[in-house]
């Protein structure tokens, strides 16, 4: 543990699978059924649908600042004006708000686009290096993460980590040199992943 400098400096990449992605498809697994209808993703690539097992019959479209192969809408999320309201059954937005100066903006933003009963899908880092793409601004707390979604109509915070994995995310470590037992113990002050579902 007396090191200066971590034992992986790409988020654990070089030595397997980084430990909020793990988290991530912890989270996925819990709620990959409610995400259906037209899906909208927001700083995501074409691929991760598959990543995401679209259930069949839902439509994908990706939103990304940048243009790109497969990119469907090209805009800023801060902007409300870059999608009609009430235009999506699903948001998905993992790994993204972290990096919006306002995320709260985006996270109404969301609410706006989001048809009623619609849902948003997000995940935030709480304990992960930084990585500016290009900023990084952020990183939100359960309790403020639950507090950007204060106008949804119903939300549940979904929270992973613990003081072994916090070490692990700011060190590289991987999940594959770590135990089930290990990645899957829950300690409340000590949080890596913060994922939340929200209902409009």
């Amino acid at each position: 543990m007396k090191k200066t400098v971590p034992i992986c400096q790409a988020f654990g990449l070089t030595r397997g699978t980084p430990v909020d992605r793990y988290y991530l498809s912890q989270f996925l697994q819990e709620v990959q059924p409610q995400i259906t209808g037209k899906i909208l993703e927001i700083g995501g690539t074409p691929k991760d649908k598959d990543f995401y097992e679209v259930n069949p019959g839902s439509s994908y479209q990706v939103m990304n600042i940048e243009p790109g192969s497969g990119i469907d809408i090209i805009g800023d999320a801060h902007d409300s004006s870059v999608i009609k309201q009430e235009s999506f059954d699903s948001i998905i937005t993992f790994n993204v708000l972290e990096h919006c100066y306002a995320p709260w903006q985006v996270v109404q933003n969301i609410y706006t686009w989001l048809k009623p009963g619609g849902k948003c899908f997000a995940m935030v880092p709480s304990a992960i290096r930084l990585h500016a793409t290009p900023m990084d601004y952020w990183r939100p707390l359960p309790d403020a993460f639950a507090w950007m979604f204060r106008n949804f109509s119903w939300h549940k915070l979904y929270v992973y980590g613990n003081v072994i994995t916090v070490i692990a995310s700011y060190h590289g470590i991987s999940t594959e040199e770590l135990t089930t037992e290990e990645l899957d113990a829950f300690h409340p002050d000590y949080p890596v992943a913060t994922c939340i579902v929200a209902q409009k």
